[in-house]
């Protein structure tokens, strides 16, 4: 499967060279409208600074319990901070997730109409881990600037107009999170999962791996296939509500991840717009009310 997803070049992408430029394009054009999936190589972020992050997370996720449970997010009634083993239950025809969790979200320093919404909530964090809060949000922007950089090549690609998308994330409700998938136990069923099937609730995912499989993409023949990202490759791919907002033209493609004999750290940074974007006109439907029904299904505590 990680051979038939489209595999794209950012910096051709991004990048004022027409014929390499286009030729992405066309790639582009193919993934979202096809697969839901892509794989990208070549964009801004150093190599070293993500091994970093992904350092932080793992000092985080080897704390004691009781370090964990001080930044539990089941306390906030908000998706901030430490979600335990099957906090998490993405489908309902499956048991909880078998995988724990670190949120955090934007860190907006004015006053706004949306600063009472769980959405923007304000981040909660471990205190004995010098510079997790400070590298962390450093990481969450530049997926921010990312983002934003592919949802433009996306109008692009698709003939939309300048700003269908990109200028509706001035308040974000993006997320960035690391999943820890502990080593598959034998006790675990055929109902137990890393992430049971499911399809992303918003728009944009990043997904930064460590190289360990269990990534699984159902493809259109309805076989599951695994896929992998080679070093300084993200797996990017779009959720339903980018499917509606863009009547269909792009796929949110329904995934999953096995739980293999080794732990598994992921970094997916979700990326949505502001919480009063109109995703669908004709269902009068609003991009945080969307959200937070999805929201609703899956965590085992309430956002409220």
């Amino acid at each position: 499967m990680s051979n038939q997803i489209p595999r794209i070049d950012y910096n051709l992408l991004c990048n004022n060279n027409q014929d390499d430029n286009y030729k992405e394009l066309k790639k582009l054009r193919v993934a979202v409208n096809e697969y839901g999936f892509l794989i990208m190589k070549n964009y801004p972020i150093n190599s070293n600074k993500i091994a970093n992050v992904f350092s932080l997370y793992k000092t985080f996720f080897k704390q004691s319990f009781n370090e964990k449970n001080k930044v539990n997010m089941s306390k906030t009634a908000s998706n901030r901070g430490w979600g335990g083993i099957k906090a998490e239950q993405v489908n309902s025809d499956f048991n909880p997730d078998n995988k724990e969790i670190f949120d955090c979200g934007p860190k907006i320093t004015v006053e706004h109409k949306f600063q009472d919404l769980p959405y923007y909530s304000k981040n909660i964090w471990p205190d004995k881990i010098p510079l997790f809060e400070k590298r962390i949000m450093e990481f969450y922007n530049l997926c921010s600037q990312i983002s934003i950089s592919i949802l433009k090549q996306i109008e692009i690609s698709l003939n939309y107009s300048t700003n269908y998308f990109a200028d509706k994330f001035n308040l974000p409700m993006a997320l960035l999170r690391c999943n820890y998938y502990p080593k598959r136990s034998k006790e675990l069923t055929d109902n137990d999962f890393g992430i049971a099937p499911h399809t992303d609730y918003g728009c944009l995912t990043l997904l930064f791996t460590d190289g360990t499989p269990g990534l699984e993409v159902e493809l259109p023949s309805k076989k599951w296939e695994p896929v992998t990202a080679k070093k300084n490759e993200i797996i990017i791919n779009f959720g339903d509500m980018l499917e509606i907002w863009s009547n269909q033209k792009i796929r949110a493609t329904p995934h999953k991840v096995i739980g293999t004999n080794k732990e598994r750290f992921s970094i997916p940074f979700f990326f949505n717009p502001q919480y009063d974007t109109i995703i669908s006109d004709e269902k009068n439907l609003v991009a945080g009310e969307y959200l937070s029904q999805r929201y609703d299904e899956t965590y085992v505590h309430k956002i409220i």
